[in-house]
């Protein structure tokens, strides 16, 4: 509970810090259209907005003898939200944006769909397996071919060839 509280005043810190630096780096444009500082402003004014209700709401709903105890019980309750799934998720997540662009889409993609199924409880190898490799053929038929982006191949010589491989065999559908 106090953990809620204390990210929500982060994200509140850090979107005023980018709406301010979000002003000062970008050319400021002319008085009588959008410039391209307005819309990441617009956005993060709306999200300081929402966050703001949040914890208006977080005040409102919590009475101040349960807000005292959720501080005091800060650290056991911070420790088990870095053992809890959504924390394992979060670094699954972080290591896949670190290897996305040495391993490419293809491994990657399969990787953290094998890896996001083990931690969401299936357990049967095969199954694991064989949805991880329809959900990435799925992803990269929509991304590659029907949409046009051009996705990461790799570094390492064996999945860029297989990235290659792929590109050869659906080029035929666009």
């Amino acid at each position: 509970m106090a953990l809620e509280l204390i990210v929500n005043v982060i994200l509140f810190v850090l979107a005023g810090i980018s709406f301010w630096y979000v002003g000062a780096a970008m050319p400021v444009s002319p008085i009588n259209e959008l410039g391209a500082e307005q819309w990441p402003q617009a956005l993060l004014a709306l999200l300081m907005i929402a966050i703001a209700y949040n914890i208006f709401k977080y005040f409102k709903t919590h009475k101040k003898e349960d807000i005292s105890t959720a501080f005091k019980d800060f650290f056991p309750e911070a420790l088990r939200f870095l053992q809890s799934k959504l924390f394992i998720g979060m670094i699954i997540l972080m290591v896949m944006a670190l290897v996305y662009e040495p391993l490419g889409f293809v491994m990657t993609s399969f990787l953290f769909l094998a890896g996001y199924g083990i931690l969401l409880g299936e357990r049967r190898p095969v199954m694991l397996l064989i949805s991880s490799l329809g959900i990435m053929l799925l992803l990269y038929i929509g991304f590659s071919v029907f949409l046009g982006v051009m996705l990461p191949r790799g570094y390492v010589p064996f999945l860029r060839n297989l990235a290659l491989f792929l590109e050869s065999i659906f080029q035929g559908l666009r």
